[in-house]
């Protein structure tokens, strides 16, 4: 059976994935290796699959505040060091008129046996995604929260939608991030299991049928990770800015907790049936914020907003928003109707025509926030 790691319970770990572009063209950059050998601000950067990716990572932390201030303390020198050489970043889930087949890969035995394996499908992967680490205090609680937490994600999609263009085309999606990335046959919806024996089995079935080489080739939605004693939430689009990255990042923090505590009191849900969270997370990556999402099993729906708004009260509430207070006013206008990163690309696009523009809306943004502070 899988080793679970010792982890403090709701503590945080945050992936955020990055796209690298020119300064003058706002066309993507392979230039990570360039980047990473430039770096010497400790572990919190990361290749990826390709060479104008590149992934910032937190260290452990106790709120999204926390989150917030780590994340803050690497994008600022890693900042001045792209200025320094023409570049800058974009954080949101897909870049809007560069195209998968023109990457190059980063030079690693990982992503060139993902590439190999995968082919059309792994070079596509032009997609930047948030994952946000919650800590478990055991296996079996990790996967009474997952199930839970599976009743949730479909609005944690929603209110990170960034990604309405792909390879230059309007898609009429929200996220077309999530779309590209269900193609993978490990990714997408998990695998759904009612306890850690379980989520073993499948684990040694899909090795034994060389499906994966160990448990980083699961790439669902949400997953136990236990290396890290945590759950991994992985369904969310990346976010334009840091600020509206650690709204998200309390919102997920604040579901997991209320998940355990159902779970401690002996009113864990099981996950629900297949179809709704497959409809769910469909209406979010069509519509955004701006989908009805299937709340019970006969099919009844409630809007998206109303839902978020309802959630949020029953989180303040319950006190499981530790740490992300200051974050709610930014959820709350959400739920109010204030607009996700696609909607605002969308606006421009309409007003503009000129994806360019977009794109470089996009690195003045996630630029913007970071010279804030």
């Amino acid at each position: 059976m899988l080793k679970f790691a010792k982890s403090e319970p709701f503590t945080l770990g945050v992936e955020v994935e990055l796209q690298i572009v020119e300064r003058e063209t706002n066309a993507l950059a392979p230039a990570a290796g360039k980047l990473l050998a430039a770096w010497h601000g400790g572990p919190t950067l990361k290749a990826e699959i390709f060479q104008s990716m590149i992934e910032v990572n937190t260290a452990v932390c106790r709120t999204a505040a926390d989150v917030e201030r780590d994340l803050r303390a690497t994008a600022k020198p890693l900042l001045a060091m792209a200025r320094a050489r023409g570049l800058r970043f974009i954080a949101t889930g897909t870049h809007p008129f560069e195209r998968f087949h023109d990457r190059l890969p980063f030079p690693a035995k990982r992503y060139h046996d993902l590439l190999a394996r995968n082919q059309w499908i792994a070079r596509r992967l032009l997609i930047f995604g948030l994952h946000v680490h919650v800590g478990m205090p055991d296996p079996e609680t990790c996967i009474a929260v997952q199930n839970e937490l599976l009743h949730d994600l479909a609005m944690l999609l929603a209110v990170s939608t960034s990604s309405p263009f792909w390879q230059g085309n309007a898609t009429g999606l929200a996220s077309s991030r999530i779309t590209v990335f269900e193609a993978m046959p490990t990714a997408a919806m998990p695998a759904l299991v009612s306890d850690w024996p379980e989520f073993c089995s499948v684990v040694e079935a899909l090795k034994r049928a060389r499906a994966i080489k160990s448990i980083k080739d699961l790439w669902w939605d949400i997953r136990p990770s236990p290396k890290f004693g945590t759950i991994e939430i992985r369904v969310c689009d990346g976010l334009a800015t840091i600020r509206e990255t650690c709204a998200v990042v309390a919102l997920a923090h604040g579901l997991a907790r209320r998940a355990a505590a159902r779970v401690s009191a002996g009113r864990g849900r099981l996950y629900p049936p297949g179809w709704r969270i497959r409809e769910n997370k469909w209406r979010a990556s069509r519509h955004g914020m701006n989908a009805d999402l299937v709340v019970t099993d006969d099919g009844s729906s409630v809007p998206i907003r109303d839902w978020l708004g309802q959630t949020l009260d029953d989180l303040e509430g319950g006190g499981f928003l530790v740490g992300g207070e200051p974050y709610v006013g930014d959820l709350r206008a959400l739920a109010a109707g204030a607009l996700t990163s696609a909607d605002r690309q969308l606006a421009l696009f309409s007003e503009t025509k000129d994806l360019n523009a977009v794109t470089r809306s996009l690195a003045e943004e996630f630029e913007a926030d970071i010279d804030r502070g």
